[in-house]
């Protein structure tokens, strides 16, 4: 087989997701990749020029930069796959879609940037569902065929790599449910965090979770829930009288967005636990679903009598003024 290509794979949006899968299907079908920086302003600033709409959301905006940034890797190839649906995480969920930005900026990118014209890089945008695991397998083996990747090969690298994202997966939520269950029993402040995969990035975020954590509460994000947690009998009566399970049936929206789907996954948990277990909402400008959204994760919390904190975020030089509606929550919230 011939020396296979180099793949760069732009650090942004759903990738802050699916990274771990292909990291490990590559890996295991004989490619070396390269994963672009961690966003900061230069880098997002390098790629302003070929931002199409003002009005996008900035996790969007910052991808341009990491195209850039890659484009100067000595890679061969850019992987930047369109992702119509993530895999389905909630039976009560209708379905699993992403929002047309995150699943459609690959075409955006080719059509801004165009980076095998303009920077000389083959840039690949297969088609991948996440949603079916049999389709996404012939997707993958379609795509590494042409580099000489036999079915056999791609076969166990598939495995590998859907083993390997149930892992990432399990080491993300199993140390925040011991916190959140130690929480509840002492009675500790604990904010859930709920946003996107990509509000990860140092640049999106603003600090919201270490400026939480130096406030002197715990802070954990709304992956805590993607998995079940595993309550004593103790813990269960201690939270009882603080509402019944919710159900996204009884909602006044289509369940149809996987990442959204998430949010309003948390504020229902969130609304069944006691009153120093609280969620704070990071809103990215430009969020389409949001706009729908926010207003639902809103009244799911204020039946249960708990705030709706929404921290709208992006494109702020400081996080001062985020520091100081949470430090005035958090003052509230103990002296109530």
């Amino acid at each position: 087989m011939n020396k296979l290509p180099i793949i760069g794979i732009p650090r942004v949006l759903n990738m802050y997701e699916n990274f771990p899968f292909w990291k490990s299907l590559f890996k295991h079908c004989g490619f070396e990749t390269v994963l672009s920086p961690e966003t900061t302003m230069p880098l997002y600033q390098s790629g302003t020029g070929s931002v199409m709409s003002e009005n996008i959301c900035f996790p969007a905006k910052v991808a341009h930069g990491h195209i850039l940034a890659l484009a100067k890797a000595g890679i061969d190839r850019i992987f930047y796959p369109i992702v119509p649906k993530e895999a389905a995480e909630f039976d009560h969920a209708c379905d699993s879609f992403n929002c047309p930005v995150v699943s459609g900026y690959p075409e955006v990118i080719r059509s801004a940037m165009n980076p095998a014209e303009n920077l000389g890089i083959p840039f690949d945008k297969p088609v991948m569902n996440f949603a079916n695991l049999k389709r996404l397998k012939s997707a993958c083996y379609k795509y590494v065929a042409q580099f000489g990747v036999s079915k056999k090969i791609l076969n166990k690298a598939f495995e590998k790599a859907v083993e390997q994202q149930r892992e990432f997966l399990k080491k993300l939520v199993a140390p925040q449910h011991e916190i959140l269950l130690k929480a509840i029993k002492s009675n500790e402040l604990v904010f859930i965090v709920a946003g996107r995969p990509y509000h990860a990035d140092p640049l999106i975020h603003q600090k919201v979770g270490q400026i939480l954590s130096d406030l002197g509460v715990h802070a954990l994000t709304d992956d805590v829930f993607r998995m079940p947690l595993d309550l004593s009998e103790t813990v269960r009566r201690s939270f009882a009288t603080h509402g019944q399970a919710g159900s996204f049936k009884n909602l006044n929206m289509i369940s149809q967005w996987s990442y959204p789907n998430r949010v309003v996954q948390t504020a229902l948990k969130v609304a069944q636990l006691p009153q120093n277990v609280q969620m704070v909402q990071l809103n990215s400008f430009g969020c389409g679903p949001d706009s729908f959204y926010l207003e639902e994760t809103g009244e799911i919390l204020k039946q249960a009598g708990k705030n709706h904190t929404v921290l709208r975020i992006d494109e702020i030089a400081s996080p001062g003024s985020i520091r100081l509606r949470l430090r005035s929550l958090i003052e509230s919230l103990n002296s109530g």
